[in-house]
């Protein structure tokens, strides 16, 4: 580049004020006021947002559902570790417990939702039904761990309690995503 012409931009751009917008710049200077149909259009999507009036219930239940589907599968993927041999139980424990401690979770989250309409209270009521069922699934998966001498319930047992959790996590899943 020529260093004359070099030093010709570098002048233009130095002596730009730091205030001035850009060329083709839509913004507005700060020295207007701000009108007060945008401020209350601001304060109405806050609120919105706030309120949850997007589909609050449902989108609770939804991300409650995922989460612990998510648990219950790493639950089950620990678990058939350790009946291959895999997987030490100590480390399958832990990673029951803390696969429970997500569902508890999520069904808390559920539990303290404030459903407005008839159809999300029984959507929270179904959703709590089948997180019960999922901890009842890690109940199972549980006494089998901690059993394992090859009474009632085996690990085979515990799997399959988790799998049935499962499935009724992937049907609620189903009927929250159709909201």
């Amino acid at each position: 580049m020529d260093p004359g012409l070099s030093r010709g931009l570098e002048a233009t751009v130095l002596n730009t004020p730091a205030s001035a917008p850009a060329a083709g710049s839509r913004c507005r200077p700060a020295n207007r006021p701000a009108t007060a149909p945008r401020l209350a259009f601001v304060a109405l999507a806050a609120l919105a947002l706030l309120t949850g009036c997007s589909g609050g219930t449902s989108q609770s239940v939804a991300t409650a559902v995922k989460d612990s589907s998510s648990a219950v599968a790493t639950a089950r993927i620990a678990l058939r570790q350790d009946m291959d041999g895999k997987l030490t139980r100590a480390a399958t424990s832990t990673a029951l417990d803390d696969e429970l401690k997500e569902v508890q979770g999520s069904r808390n989250t559920v539990l303290n939702l404030s459903p407005a309409t008839q159809e999300d209270r029984e959507t929270q009521k179904q959703a709590l039904d089948v997180l019960d069922h999922c901890a009842a699934g890690f109940a199972v998966a549980r006494a089998a761990l901690a059993g394992n001498d090859g009474g009632a319930p085996s690990l085979a047992d515990g799997d399959k309690a988790l799998a049935d959790a499962q499935d009724a996590l992937k049907q609620l899943e189903g009927k929250v995503g159709s909201q």
